[in-house]
């Protein structure tokens, strides 16, 4: 599975527990999707799995990885916030 950093990491918020995540890349991504999703059923949902592990078998990108999340959490309802990132260059 890919643990190489999304250029700009997803926060979401857990229902259940008011506890904040910050994912950073799909390895995170599928942990939240298999472990603390609210629902199991859902477009966006199946598909965030389906490209998440695409993403381990080279099929898909990290970055439509970080997408399906996205649209998974937007079809689960689930509050989303892309922080500012800022990127210093050396």
């Amino acid at each position: 599975m890919d643990s190489a950093q999304w250029v700009q990491p997803v926060m979401i918020v857990c229902k259940q527990s008011g506890q904040l995540y910050t994912i950073t890349n799909t390895r995170e991504a599928l942990d939240i999707l298999l472990r603390y999703w609210p629902v199991s059923d859902g477009k966006a949902f199946f598909d965030a799995m389906e490209v998440c592990i695409g993403v381990a078998e080279g099929r898909t990108s990290k970055e439509q990885a970080r997408q399906a999340f996205i649209d998974a959490a937007h079809e689960a309802h689930i509050p989303v916030e892309i922080p500012d990132v800022i990127r210093v260059r050396v």
